[in-house]
């Protein structure tokens, strides 16, 4: 059986076989150069979750600039419904403004024609029946203030003459001005009827 006859020397199994220092110090280095050379070729994690925080911030950013926009595209939207509205009720009253002034103004003999004496006021105005009310919101200013007047489709079967239809609010209406005349012809009616009636006590008490 045969010996090995050599020596068994752990540096020189450590630094690859029999060699030098100087080889073994290679061989660090170039360890060293090959850890060196991944680390600089690989990713930088630090800076990649320093631009993707960058990223989060102009994206939530941006949906908070893209909200803000919305909602005030919304509100924009809904003044510029209450303002359509509030002209809409503007233009309404202020057609029926313009009729009630010009029915009022316009009096004048050369502009009639077929004039005659009203005979019986009393009889008309008994007919009617007026009322309290307060107009719907929509339709006034001041919705809770409560008026005086009558209702359009009672009107007008009394006094069809004095009742209209406006087309530009697709709504009945009446003209009070015509009631004016009823007025004073049922006070002269009436005072007529106390002159006789106190004539009558006069002779009576004779």
């Amino acid at each position: 059986m045969t010996r090995f006859a050599g020596k068994f020397d752990p540096i020189q199994l450590r630094s690859g076989g029999v060699g030098s220092n100087a080889g073994s110090a290679a061989d660090a280095v170039s360890v060293g150069e090959a850890f060196s050379s991944i680390r600089d070729s690989s990713p930088k994690f630090d800076e990649i979750a320093n631009s993707a925080m960058v990223n989060a911030s102009a994206e939530k950013q941006a949906q908070i600039a893209a909200d803000a926009t919305i909602e005030a595209a919304e509100i924009g939207l809904e003044g510029q419904k209450a303002s359509a509205a509030a002209q809409e009720k503007g233009a309404m009253f202020g057609a029926i403004g313009s009729i009630a002034g010009a029915a009022i103004g316009l009096s004048d003999e050369s502009t009639k024609h077929t004039v005659d004496t009203i005979e019986d006021a009393l009889e008309t105005l008994r007919n009617l029946r007026p009322v309290t009310f307060f107009y719907k919101e929509e339709y006034s200013a001041s919705p809770e203030r409560m008026h005086h007047g009558f209702i359009a489709q009672e009107f007008q079967k009394e006094m069809p003459d004095a009742t209209y239809y406006d087309e530009n609010i697709g709504k009945l209406c009446i003209d009070t001005t015509d009631l004016i005349g009823l007025l004073v012809r049922a006070n002269q009616q009436l005072e007529t009827r106390l002159t006789r009636l106190e004539a009558k006590q006069a002779l009576a008490a004779v």
